[in-house]
């Protein structure tokens, strides 16, 4: 599919989104901001469950796959990372001195690295709930889980904070979700999929990947281990099936002012294998990069 066409299905199904029965939310954070629309096929309102424990809620979405009766429409964009390609087109003094030792990298590229897209379109057909508070708790903010099929397009891949032109489409199977609410805090995402490049120097991947991400605002000051985050993705070569690509960031959380702020400190590694990419974007070794993501959370 051309990038143009699936820019024209985007448009086409908005404006298909009944303003009186679409529902629209949006989240803004340094590294992945994003507004989206849903909407039933049949206008109907999205389903409530109530009183479900963290395992039950990942069976709720189970039982409720086989039959995809929402759409969903987002549009994302990455802040930072496009931060770290203009620094390096427009300051590259600057980027250089953030030069590191130890891995091939910099500063700037350690607190960048994990998003090869500046923006994206996306186009998502499943299952949508929504989650009630336990009584005597309240809500904040979105509280849903999906499971459906993802169509992704965009049309620029960043590599080492450069920008490429590249028309990209992504395909995955998705199952994701975020509860929150003035005690917890809880998001997840688990996911297989497959990416095009029309790039011929870069090369087509698929991928599967998890992520959870946990934090309690009201436990023990000692339990260090309950405020945690953890973000694995696998990429292999379809060419090969060799593995391309490694990720691992895992996040530590710290809440203050009883959970309205929350500061973040992630850390982690990428591996990326030799053929990743090709001709004059090749390695010729394989790389490894340090990855440090400071971020505060309202």
């Amino acid at each position: 599919m051309q990038l143009k066409w699936a820019f024209m299905l985007w448009g086409y199904t908005a404006l298909l989104a009944s303003p009186a029965t679409a529902e629209i939310e949006h989240e803004l954070d340094v590294y992945y901001s994003n507004i989206s629309w849903t909407k039933g096929f049949q206008n109907q309102s999205i389903p409530e469950v109530k009183n479900l424990k963290e395992l039950d809620i990942y069976k709720q979405i189970l039982q409720d796959s086989l039959s995809p009766d929402f759409v969903l429409l987002e549009a994302s964009i990455n802040p930072l990372p496009i931060l770290g390609v203009y620094i390096r087109e427009s300051q590259p003094s600057l980027y250089q001195n953030g030069s590191s030792t130890g891995f091939d990298g910099n500063l700037v590229e350690s607190l960048t690295a994990g998003f090869e897209e500046p923006y994206a379109l996306s186009l998502f057909v499943g299952r949508v709930l929504k989650f009630a508070a336990p009584k005597g708790v309240k809500s904040i903010g979105d509280n849903k889980g999906y499971i459906g099929y993802l169509l992704s397009v965009g049309g620029h891949h960043i590599q080492q904070n450069r920008l490429i032109r590249d028309n990209w489409l992504e395909l995955e199977w998705k199952i994701k979700g975020k509860r929150e609410t003035d005690m917890q805090y809880l998001s997840w995402s688990f996911r297989g999929g497959a990416k095009f490049h029309s790039h011929p120097e870069i090369s087509d991947t698929f991928k599967l990947g998890l992520r959870r991400d946990r934090i309690d605002f009201q436990k023990a000051e000692d339990d260090f281990m309950r405020d945690i985050g953890i973000d694995y993705q696998l990429d292999v070569l379809q060419a090969t099936l060799k593995p391309s690509k490694q990720t691992l960031i895992i996040d530590k959380h710290w809440p203050l002012n009883q959970g309205k702020l929350t500061m973040t400190l992630g850390f982690g590694v990428i591996w990326q294998g030799e053929q990743r990419y090709l001709g004059s974007l090749a390695k010729t070794q394989e790389k490894w990069t340090l990855v440090f993501r400071p971020n505060i959370k309202f």
